[in-house]
């Protein structure tokens, strides 16, 4: 199994995280880390942890979270691939109960809910999909709409990598892109109403902040693009 996860300047939340994932680890399991050219102490307190489970690529740039989240992908040797954000906190059975899905051999990607929680893991909301109206359907065009689709919320079968990578250039989040290619592929996907983690929400964050409306229809008319061009093709 291969977690994936993309740090930049998260010194104050990494090592957190980190240790609620390791804990459901096994030793033949990997964390793969690419750090985004972080200025602060991020790298130094997770190679602090000395644990060789954790393999690290840092980029000589910057090249966003995107990009970082595909390097890891690509990387990962896994039958199961676990995506995560530098500054959550993952409930004790996120990993058994996701891989419990993914073992029925249909389902290929597992998306579950979550705890919304501020700065000090104090609970906003009991719930993700209702605090931010997730609605998932079949087709794609209510996930143009309205993407419920949450990287951080999301384990899925290698096998899914021929499809979603590489990431092309002008899509606006990758997790939206994985769930349009399951979707425009007939490739099956399971959501659970499992609150899997505490989704951490700060000043800080880097996912899930709001975009103009102009803006969004331009990303989503070039999203729409994209996955129509894409339907029924293996990414090369």
């Amino acid at each position: 199994m291969s977690v994936c996860l993309a740090t930049y300047n998260g010194e104050k939340y990494v090592l957190e995280q980190l240790n609620s994932i390791l804990l459901q680890l096994s030793n033949e399991d990997e964390v793969i880390i690419v750090d985004d050219n972080s200025t602060d102490g991020t790298l130094d307190l997770i190679k602090g942890l000395e644990d060789s489970r954790i393999l690290i690529y840092q980029n000589k740039s910057n090249i966003g979270p995107i990009k970082s989240f595909e390097k890891a992908i690509l990387k990962c040797n896994g039958d199961y691939i676990f995506l995560s954000d530098q500054d959550d906190v993952w409930e004790k059975d996120k990993v058994s109960t996701c891989v419990r899905y993914l073992k029925v051999d249909s389902i290929n990607l597992v998306i579950h809910d979550a705890f919304v929680v501020d700065s000090e893991l104090k609970v906003v909301n009991n719930s993700w999909d209702t605090y931010n109206k997730n609605h998932f359907t079949k087709n794609i065009t209510g996930t143009l709409i309205k993407n419920p689709f949450c990287g951080a919320m999301m384990a899925f079968k290698k096998e899914l990598k021929e499809y979603i990578l590489p990431f092309p250039d002008k899509i606006d989040m990758h997790d939206m892109w994985i769930g349009l290619q399951c979707q425009v592929n007939g490739i099956r996907y399971k959501h659970i109403n499992d609150r899997l983690i505490k989704y951490r929400r700060h000043d800080g964050t880097v996912t899930g902040k709001r975009k103009s409306i102009t803006k969004m229809i331009k990303k989503r008319m070039t999203m729409f693009h994209l996955v129509v061009l894409s339907k029924g093709k293996k990414q090369k």
